[in-house]
């Protein structure tokens, strides 16, 4: 887990010493400005070293198996060398202020993040110094009071970087464990690390919330413990397969302090050392009863609402059914009445007669309409891939006769191919258009309908120039039975738009309006291009 910059600049700056506390390590140090002053006066003479210093600590880590893996990368391997450079640079500068400093901390921060263990900066120092010394000697000839100034000035700064560096790494290092114990603590899943023989060596908060025990009372203590009774040979099975190195997730009963049986679902992972060893075990789980028993009661609720909605589907069916029998011989002989006995009687009895005749039209549309209504869920055909240009081609030929009445013109673009009930696909086509004849103005109906491809989906439109709709009626004209004009002005059920909508979301779309009154009106739905690839809106 690697902080990002921002993050590491701040840790570098909390972490960063103050003048004082800088001065103060250097007087334990003895470093002396006249140990800067000699620094600086070999920068130029060791300068010719740079490359040779950073090609020779190149080469000492890569002859290292374990530190050529963390460097194996050879970009990072170039920009280690060019920081070596840097570096090299910077030792022999003779300015060890805030800037330098921060410098010997990012190394440090830099070494704790990609995973290398101090033992290998402070090998980089050996190497450092066994170059640097030589080449001192060579230069100061025999001047031995001179080399020995020199190598005390070198060391003591070597020293000073090594401490800055090593109380980085080990403060980054403190600062990732605080984080994962932050972590590990605030996690809402219960999270146990046991060891290899299955005793817990760490809980967290959520243990004792689940279990009732308290976090001290469990350490040390075998996790069989919390298992349930019901739990005879899960336990050995899934234990035998995370110390094999494996992973085991699923539900498993366990119990709490107070004896209460409970039903969780536990993920248990194995942590491994480098040479691949188990060394740990991880498990997390939650308490899954509640959830368990909404999901039961979620489930029998769905069957109960399956169960009426069949009752109610048949109930339909059989009442629509076995009424228009019945229906059809109350308005055979009110139609009889009527022709055998018109004008033979009063005034008002030709007016009774042509109510009942006229009820009894409507109820048989009425049962004929709620039958197909109850039939869309339950006796629509498979969805298959077809033309929509057949379906549509369908309700044309349908509706012909009330186009030719009206003169209605109906127009559309290039149809798709996709999944659909044809059969439904054609109902939907035929309510919408002889919805735009139905409710016409002054002029001729003219009805485009339109197809446009979406994001998974098509987009259809049946657009009219007939009288429109208020924006007040959009969603009221989609329920069953919602009439917006008298039955005599404009004749129907009230079922057609419920039942494209129906039909439409059948299909996994969407139905809506756009229209302005006496400006016509737009019917828009959306059909997935395949059955069953809903698009979610509003994500």
């Amino acid at each position: 887990m690697l902080l990002h910059q921002p993050t590491v600049d701040a840790l570098i700056d909390s972490m960063t010493p103050s003048a004082d506390e800088v001065q103060s390590r250097k007087d334990v140090l003895e470093f002396s400005e006249q140990d800067s002053l000699l620094l600086k006066e070999l920068g130029p003479l060791l300068a010719p070293l740079e490359s040779a210093f950073a090609d020779s600590l190149s080469q000492h880590l890569d002859s290292h198996p374990e530190m050529a893996a963390n460097l194996s990368n050879p970009e990072q391997l170039s920009q280690l060398k060019q920081k070596q450079q840097e570096y090299f640079k910077k030792v022999f500068a003779g300015d060890y202020g805030p800037d330098y400093i921060k410098s010997r901390l990012q190394v440090g921060v830099s070494y704790q993040q990609i995973g290398l263990e101090p033992r290998w900066y402070l090998g980089a120092y050996n190497k450092y110094l066994s170059l640097v010394l030589p080449e001192v000697m060579r230069l100061v000839g025999n001047d031995a009071e001179r080399f020995l100034a020199y190598s005390k000035a070198i060391t003591k700064i070597a020293m000073f970087d090594s401490e800055l560096s090593l109380s980085a790494y080990f403060h980054a290092d403190h600062e990732m464990l605080r984080l994962l114990a932050q972590v590990f603590e605030s996690n809402l899943e219960a999270v146990i690390i046991a060891d290899v023989k299955g005793r817990m060596l760490h809980v967290n908060k959520s243990v004792a919330k689940i279990t009732g025990y308290a976090s001290d009372a469990l350490i040390g203590t075998p996790m069989q413990n919390l298992l349930a009774e019901l739990e005879p040979t899960l336990y050995q099975d899934l234990w035998n397969t995370v110390i094999g190195g494996g992973q085991w997730q699923g539900e498993i009963w366990l119990k709490n302090k107070q004896g209460d049986d409970y039903l969780a679902w536990m993920n248990m992972n194995a942590v491994k050392d480098a040479a691949g060893k188990v060394t740990q075990v991880i498990a997390e789980f939650s308490d899954i009863t509640a959830f368990k028993q909404t999901q039961e009661a979620l489930a029998q609720r769905t069957e109960e609402l399956a169960n009426s909605n069949r009752e109610l589907e048949q109930f339909a069916y059989v009442a629509s059914h076995d009424l228009q029998e019945p229906l059809r011989m109350v308005a055979s002989y009110t139609q009889l009445l009527a022709r055998r006995y018109k004008d033979k009687l009063d005034q008002d009895a030709n007016e009774f007669i042509g109510y009942a005749v006229d009820g009894a039209t409507r109820m048989q549309a009425l049962i004929i309409d709620l039958l197909t209504m109850s039939r869309i869920g339950t006796h629509g055909k498979q969805m298959e891939t077809c033309e929509t240009s057949v379906a549509l081609e369908r309700a044309v030929s349908n509706l012909r006769l009330a186009i030719e009445e009206s003169g209605a013109v109906v127009t559309r673009d290039p149809m798709p191919r996709l999944d659909a009930d044809v059969s439904q696909l054609t109902q939907l086509f035929q309510n919408l258009i002889g919805n735009g004849i139905k409710f016409r103005g002054d002029t001729s109906p003219i009805i485009h309908v339109g197809a446009e491809k979406k994001e998974g989906e098509w987009l259809f439109s049946v657009r009219d120039n007939g009288i429109g709709i208020a924006p007040d009626f959009f969603e009221r004209i989609f329920i069953i039975f919602q009439r917006l004009h008298g039955k005599h002005e404009y004749p129907g059920t009230g079922i057609g738009l419920s039942v494209c909508k129906k039909i439409v979301e059948r299909h996994g779309g969407r139905i809506w309006i756009e229209s302005e009154v006496g400006k016509g009106a737009v019917f828009y739905f959306t059909l997935p291009i395949h059955h069953g690839e809903r698009k979610h809106h509003g994500e």
